[in-house]
């Protein structure tokens, strides 16, 4: 309870000082949509906007402090609970359980990644943020309060179960950061909500540091706080209900569009491609965007992707050849799918190709929660003079290097973009690919920096924790480059209606590659087994710069080879009497006239459909088709 009491003189101080600091940065940086020239006039029209910017976040940030205390807690549990989590397995279950230490460790690690999968999606489509966010935290809350119980000899089986629960409730940190955005969003800029997220991570680095010197400190105190706290936060998320923007959710979610477009597209394994536009089913858009793959081969639609996912354009083939085929009736049962949502699960190939060269960067980032640690435990305290607690500052130095590697990449693309450098998307797209690969290229040297560092340590009797910082700003650097650039690189891929699915899908590539970490570990056990100081952890750190090393050349031959030439094409809509226009003329392509039948058939079939929905009843519109002359009357 000392804590608690500390705490709560801290954070308004804290608040208060930087109160000041942080509005002159708004200043600074705040965006504007009109060009900014030393003209008088146009400094007090910049001056002006920042000002009404600055208003109307004092205005509606009355909800910044009620999701900003829930996301402090939440970065607090994952700065003094997670990451100490191997250490405290390895503390708890003795030096030489330590290899079954690093899978419980991966294993919740990359399951949490994963979880937030499902999590991200139920809320998408079903309950939104806020409902899915009040399911999530008591079921941290729980397993905070199992992992405090489970410090006492006499209970330490309660750590099973509370792991468990820490895995199901990790999904809940992310979806209140993007529940914060979306309360903000339709008030300030890009900036302000960018230093908004920030602010409870400035919050928990005062807060770090404050335990990171606690001589005192124990586990059993900092999870007994780390519970005290999300309850306290929770409490107040719960009382700024009634100032919270209601969501607005999509009628269906992105992985449910997924797995219907790969649902229809198996149903018609051995269909045929068509050689004509009209057998696909554009419903309200106009034809075009096809390309040949080959003679006789029909027509394909873009974008272009490899051979292993062209089959996903026949989940919109429509079977005209049937008399009792209405597509309209056959979308509805989920046997197909519209041209436009073919061509938006088709535009993530690319990202799913991309993806397999991160792995790689997850084994490093796995290995950070658990040989990172066990290196920090094992070697001198220096920094905070204090056995075992600098490892609280290690961390906090990485994820400082992240959030700076981030916010200045957002400041440089701005610039050039704001200049004209790469004010079109290809150019955006090259940008973003050197942004990643040049956070590879960090987890690279990370890397090697680490097996340098363990082959000094074999060949000498004591080591520092100096010696590891280097390691951690370079694991810091590549967060924020990978990362930030994963995500850039997904808005520049894939088509617009996708990118909510953008965390899920970061998530599932990060979490994949922690888990498949699991089996290296178990393979090569002979380095990890027995004490620390018999390990062999430079060999392991030495493979895993050559596997890094390998990615990143992947990557650069994907990306510049494929990947970037790749656009997904915005198909345009049409009106009624643009299909009926259609539908006169004549296939080019395909001069059957039992083809043009079918074509005119879809035509009537559509157009049914909608005046059947039509709420007017007073237009009733009359359909006649012409056998034999492809003619339509109305």
């Amino acid at each position: 309870m000392i804590q608690l009491a500390l705490l709560g003189k801290l954070v308004p101080s804290i608040v208060i000082d930087c109160s000041i600091p942080i509005k002159l940065f708004v200043m600074a940086l705040q965006e504007n949509s009109s060009e900014i020239n030393s003209s008088p006039a146009h400094i007090k029209k910049f001056s002006q906007s920042t000002i009404a910017s600055l208003r109307n976040l004092l205005v509606f940030s009355k909800t910044l402090p009620f999701i900003g205390g829930l996301i402090v807690s939440y970065k607090f549990v994952e700065a003094a609970v997670v990451f100490i989590l191997m250490d405290y397995l390895t503390v708890s279950w003795g030096e030489d359980n330590r290899q079954i230490a690093i899978v419980v460790t991966n294993v919740q690690d990359g399951l949490s990644s994963i979880f937030f999968i499902f999590v991200s999606q139920i809320s998408e489509e079903y309950t939104g943020c806020f409902a899915m966010i009040t399911y999530c935290v008591p079921v941290s809350i729980v397993g905070l309060v199992l992992l405090w119980t489970s410090t006492s000899p006499s209970a330490f089986g309660a750590i099973y179960a509370a792991i468990v629960l820490l895995v199901l409730g990790k999904g809940g940190e992310k979806l209140s950061e993007n529940f914060l955005e979306y309360q903000l969003q339709d008030h300030v800029g890009t900036i302000c909500i960018k230093i908004c997220s920030f602010v409870p991570s400035f919050v928990v680095y005062i807060m770090t540091v404050y335990i990171a010197f606690e001589r005192d400190g124990t586990y059993k105190s900092r999870f007994r706080f780390a519970a005290f706290l999300m309850l306290g936060t929770y409490a107040l998320f719960l009382v700024g209900y009634l100032w919270y923007s209601r969501e607005e959710l999509p009628v269906e979610s992105n992985l449910r569009k997924i797995y219907r477009t790969c649902k229809a597209a198996l149903g018609k394994w051995k269909s045929k491609y068509p050689t004509s536009p009209n057998f696909y089913y554009w419903k309200d858009y106009k034809q075009g965007h096809l390309y040949e793959h080959g003679k006789g081969k029909g027509l394909r639609l873009l974008p272009r992707v490899p051979r292993l996912f062209r089959w996903l354009d026949k989940a919109a083939i429509v079977k005209s050849r049937d008399p009792e085929v209405i597509p309209g009736t056959q979308e509805k049962k989920g046997k197909l799918c519209t041209v436009k949502e073919v061509r938006e699960v088709k535009s993530l190939v690319p990202m799913i190709y991309l993806g397999f060269t991160f792995f790689g960067y997850s084994f490093l980032l796995a290995s950070g929660n658990t040989f990172f640690v066990s290196q920090a435990s094992s070697a001198v305290s220096v920094i905070t003079n204090i056995d075992g607690n600098d490892i609280f500052i290690l961390f906090l130095i990485k994820d400082v290097m992240n959030k700076m590697s981030r916010f200045i990449c957002f400041l440089i693309l701005r610039c050039l973009t704001k200049f004209g450098i790469i004010d079109f998307m290809p150019k955006r797209k090259e940008a973003t690919i050197i942004r990643v690969g040049f956070g590879m290229f960090c987890a690279v040297i990370c890397c090697l920096i680490a097996w340098r560092v363990e082959v000094l340590r074999l060949s000498q009797d004591t080591n520092t924790t100096v010696t590891l910082v280097p390691q951690f700003i370079l694991l810091g650097m590549a967060e924020g480059l990978v990362e930030g650039g994963f995500t850039n690189l997904f808005y520049g891929y894939v088509a617009e209606s996708m990118w909510s699915f953008a965390d899920s899908f970061s998530e599932l590539v990060i979490g994949t590659g922690k888990l498949l970490i699991t089996p290296l570990v178990l393979i090569f056990r002979s380095w990890f087994n027995g004490y620390y100081d018999t390990s062999h952890l430079d060999r392991y750190f030495l493979m895993l710069g050559i596997l890094n090393s390998a990615f990143l050349l992947v990557f650069a031959y994907y990306s510049f080879r494929y990947a970037y030439k790749e656009v997904c094409p915005v198909d345009a809509k049409v009106t009624m009497e643009q299909r009926l226009e259609h539908a006169h003329q004549p296939d080019s392509q395909d001069s059957n006239q039992e083809n043009n039948n079918e074509a005119l058939d879809q035509v009537i079939t559509r157009i049914n459909e909608e005046r059947a929905e039509d709420e007017d009843e007073n237009e009733i519109v009359s359909i006649r088709m012409i056998k034999g002359e492809g003619k339509l009357e109305v």
